[in-house]
Order: structure tokens, then C-alpha cells, then sequence
């Protein structure tokens, strides 16, 4: 739980980082005159990936002979990190000009990748005849698995993306007079 509030604290740090770099500007050119557009904040927000979680695992992977599921070559015990997140890319906004919200529509929340940390690698039996490359394949493959089984990481991914929306889009909404709102 302490590596998910610092990997969360982390995300918001970049993304209020990144907010600091891009945002000022289109801060400036909108006014409560302004009329808010889907492009206009699609363009703020298109920072490119954005990891919003991640899921640490230490794992126990078996790697079964070729061709053969019932008979295990090796056990692999191993440590891996998993990111899940989007590309800001693919946000998009509905806007109501009425009531002046925003309701940004969110993609489907993916994993950004998979790595497994070669120097925690160890085997039962002890040196397998199995190749690298085969293993860490497996290692990730069973990581994966393991990380798209846990809804905790992806409701943690969700949150974080909402405030990291929010927190760029905040300075811009708020100069426009809109506010932002969350279909739950």
C-alpha cells in the first residue's frame, strides 16, 4: 500500500510538473468569454502516455517443456513491476454549454508494461537448461496475469488519472467559468 501512495504521490508530482510546463499558456488565452472546445482540451491533456498505477509482484512462474503443460522444466521465482495507464491521446470531452461542465470520456485503462528484474531471478531445480529470453517471457506473461486479476490496481489507476486530469485541466476550466464533472 506504501509503494502505491508514493507511486500515485509520484504520478501527481509529474503530471502538476508537466500542468506547470504546458498549461500557463493556454491559461492566458482563455477567458470567461471564452467557449470551451473537445479539441482544446484534448490538446492540453496530450502529454502522451500516462502511467497512472503500478503493481509491484514477486512471483512464482513455472515453465513447462514445449508442447507439454503437464511436465514443469522449472520453477522461476522472480520480483516485477507492472504499469497500467492510457494515451492522453485518446481522451475525449463532452461539453455542456448550458450548465458550462466538462465530462471528460476515458479509454479503457491498459497496461503500459512489464518488466521483470533479471537480478531476482532464481530456479528450482538450480540451473535450468532453459534460455533467458524463454524465461522472461514467462516471468512477464505470469505478471500480467497476475496484475489483470487485481482490481485494486486498476481502480487505483482510475483515481489517479481522474486527479491527474483535473489537475491539468482545473486552470483552464476554472478561467473559462466551466467546471468538470465524472460519469461514475
Amino acid at each position: 500500500m506504501k509503494k502505491k501512495i508514493i507511486g500515485s504521490v509520484l504520478v501527481l508530482g509529474i503530471v502538476a510538473a508537466a500542468a506547470g510546463l504546458f498549461v500557463p499558456n493556454a491559461v492566458q488565452k482563455i477567458t470567461k468569454e471564452s467557449v470551451i472546445t473537445s479539441s482544446q482540451l484534448e490538446k492540453a491533456v496530450d502529454i502522451s502516455e500516462l502511467s497512472t498505477a503500478e503493481f509491484i509482484y514477486n512471483g512464482i512462474a513455472d515453465k513447462y517443456s514445449d508442447g507439454n503443460l503437464e511436465e514443469t522444466e522449472c520453477h522461476i521465482a522472480y520480483a516485477s513491476t507492472v504499469k497500467v495507464g492510457i494515451a492522453l491521446d485518446q481522451i475525449t470531452f463532452t461539453i455542456d454549454e448550458e450548465k458550462k461542465t466538462v465530462t471528460p470520456v476515458l479509454p479503457e485503462i491498459t497496461v503500459n508494461t512489464v518488466t521483470v528484474d533479471p537480478d531476482s531471478l532464481s530456479f528450482i531445480p538450480q540451473n535450468p537448461d532453459v534460455e533467458l529470453k524463454d524465461i522472461m517471457t514467462v516471468c512477464k506473461e505470469d505478471a500480467l496475469k497476475e496484475a489483470s486479476e487485481s482490481k485494486e490496481l486498476y481502480q487505483t489507476a482510475e483515481e489517479n488519472l481522474q486527479s491527474a486530469i483535473e489537475a491539468l485541466l482545473s486552470p483552464i476550466l476554472k478561467n473559462a467559468g466551466y467546471t468538470m464533472q465524472w460519469d461514475i
